[in-house]
């Protein structure tokens, strides 16, 4: 197979890579390998000019999220140069990354940026020390804002749930209408995330236990796919989102929004530089890691944070002493994936008028001795 190129050019001591009019799964190895290459000889922060690719399917979409995942730990982050409008930058948008790693219109405003600052969460160490300081989102990676302006008429309220952009569903279905474009490019995007977080979960129980850094690492793109996903729907199908869930009973409700609020809890902490180990009972004596168990862990310290920022870190942290703790990973993933692929089938009718599903079947992943139904 013929190498895809990815030309560059250094500005300013930061290489600047092209990328190609396509990425998928046959090229997005090659992918990994140029970011790879230039993280290992010491570029934390890489600039990616998005212009002409028109097409980036769910591996291409991993690779750039782990490299920026890579780069921040490092000090560090990938930059996204995009165009306005196109069909990368409506998938980009949909799969919920336009969250995680920052985009510009042209190299000279990437380049402006101070290194590392871009959707970064604080270090504790780099914490604000007055916690009456208002903090606005900081996407996906880090704690929920105290408040926020709607991204469609910039009213400001304060957001239910922890990835609500908008004030009211008509903002929302507005901001779709002008940002999204054809739907069916919408639909795709979101099926491809939801693949690519099912293939992340469904490749678990393959793994072996005794190689830990790998199976930890797998585990960790998991939670990763998952609050990506879960994100992506609260923000653009929130109807769909609360359709799902109120086919539930209560306690089957309760259950499942602990379940995505302790995995978010998860996703703060390995954002802050935890390590998987520190939140996974590694010595189970089971044969597969999706029956690892998850560690009841002490409350972390949130005086750095504002005010409602520590309201929501902390129901975070009690969802996951409630739901997560002691019950095996493999449960816990069977039973997030289940949810979210239930309402991705569900949001897909959005503009059909017809009756969406109420639930997906139960997606399981091998576990003995823990269930993944709600």
């Amino acid at each position: 197979m013929r190498a895809t190129r990815y030309p560059f050019q250094m500005a300013g001591g930061v290489p600047v890579i092209t990328a190609p009019p396509e990425i998928d799964t046959t090229t997005a190895g090659q992918l990994r390998a140029i970011l790879l290459g230039w993280q290992s000889r010491g570029h934390t922060t890489v600039v990616m000019d998005m212009t002409g690719t028109q097409f980036c399917d769910s591996a291409g979409l991993r690779e750039l999220a782990w490299a920026h995942k890579r780069a921040v730990a490092d000090g560090g982050g990938l930059r996204l140069i995009t165009p306005a409008e196109g069909a990368f930058t409506r998938i980009f948008t949909v799969t919920g990354l336009d969250g995680i790693i920052p985009r510009f219109a042209t190299v000279e405003q990437a380049l402006a940026q101070e290194p590392g600052t871009a959707n970064r969460p604080l270090r504790r160490s780099q914490a604000p020390k007055s916690a009456a300081t208002p903090v606005r989102g900081r996407g996906p990676g880090g704690p929920a804002a105290d408040s926020r302006n709607c991204e469609q008429c910039g009213t400001v309220f304060a957001p239910r749930r922890e990835h609500a952009r908008f004030c009211s569903p008509d903002c929302r279905a507005g901001w779709n209408r002008e940002h999204l474009g054809d739907p069916a490019v919408q639909t795709s995007a979101l099926t491809w995330s939801i693949t690519a977080m099912s293939e992340a979960t469904a490749q678990l129980p393959a793994l072996k236990p005794w190689d830990q850094p790998q199976a930890l690492a797998a585990i960790e793109e998991a939670v990763w796919w998952i609050t990506m996903v879960d994100a992506t729907l609260v923000r653009h199908h929130q109807q769909a989102y609360e359709t799902v869930l109120a086919a539930h009973t209560p306690a089957g409700r309760q259950q499942i929004e602990q379940t995505l609020a302790g995995l978010r809890f998860v996703r703060n902490l390995i954002s802050r530089e935890a390590g998987m180990d520190e939140l996974i009972a590694t010595s189970t004596g089971t044969r597969r890691i999706t029956g690892w168990t998850w560690k009841p862990i002490g409350e972390p310290a949130l005086a750095w944070l504002p005010p409602r920022a520590q309201a929501w870190e902390r129901t975070r942290y009690q969802a996951y002493q409630a739901s997560l703790a002691g019950h095996t990973v493999g449960a816990i993933f069977g039973r997030a994936v289940t949810f979210l692929t239930g309402v991705g089938a569900a949001s897909t009718t959005d503009t059909s008028g017809k009756q969406p599903p109420a639930a997906a079947p139960a997606f399981r992943i091998g576990v003995p001795g823990d269930t993944a139904s709600p």
